[in-house]
C-alpha cells in the first residue's frame, strides 16, 4: 500500500482520489463525498491520522461587572454584594437589584433609564415575565415593542 502525504492529497483532482479509494485502497461509499473527506478517508487507510482542526485561542474579551464588600463578616460566598447591568436603549448603569424582580426594578429605574411602560424585560439574552427575580450576574435589558400598521 503506497504512502501519501495530505499535501500531495490536497494536489490531487476530486476525480483521482475517489479513484484511488476505488482501485489502490478498497475505501467503500466515496462517490459523493467532499475532497476533504476523501483525503481524510485515505489518511486514515494508510495510517495517518487527519491534522486536528485548529481553534484560534481568545486573545481578548471585554466584560463589565462590579462587586462591593458589603459584608465582611459573612461567611464565604456572602460577602460581597454584585451590581447588574440594567440597559434600556442608550440608557445603562450597574445597579444593586439582586433578589428583585424585573417588574419592580423597571417601575423603580423608569425614569432613570426612560424605560417605556410596554417594555419587555429581557434577562441573559432570555424573554422573562416581570415576576423573574434578579439574581448576581444576570443582566437585564428593556426593550419597547416594535410598531405594528394595519388591522
Amino acid at each position: 500500500m503506497r504512502h501519501y502525504s495530505k499535501v500531495q492529497l490536497e494536489g490531487m483532482t476530486v476525480a483521482e482520489l475517489r479513484s484511488k479509494c476505488v482501485y489502490e485502497l478498497s475505501i467503500p461509499g466515496m462517490s459523493k463525498q467532499r475532497k476533504s473527506d476523501i483525503i481524510d478517508a485515505i489518511l486514515e487507510r494508510v495510517g495517518v491520522a487527519p491534522e486536528p482542526v485548529q481553534t484560534p485561542s481568545v486573545t481578548a474579551i471585554e466584560a463589565s461587572f462590579q462587586s462591593t464588600l458589603t459584608k465582611p463578616d459573612a461567611r464565604k460566598g456572602d460577602k460581597t454584594t454584585t451590581t447588574i447591568r440594567v440597559s434600556c436603549g442608550a440608557s445603562s448603569g450597574a445597579f444593586d437589584v439582586a433578589g428583585k424582580s424585573v417588574g419592580a426594578v423597571a417601575d423603580f429605574l423608569r425614569e432613570v433609564l426612560n424605560i417605556d411602560s410596554l417594555a419587555s424585560g429581557i434577562v441573559n439574552g432570555e424573554h422573562v415575565n416581570d415576576s423573574y427575580v434578579l439574581k448576581s450576574g444576570d443582566n437585564l435589558e428593556f426593550l419597547k415593542p416594535a410598531g405594528s400598521k394595519g388591522c
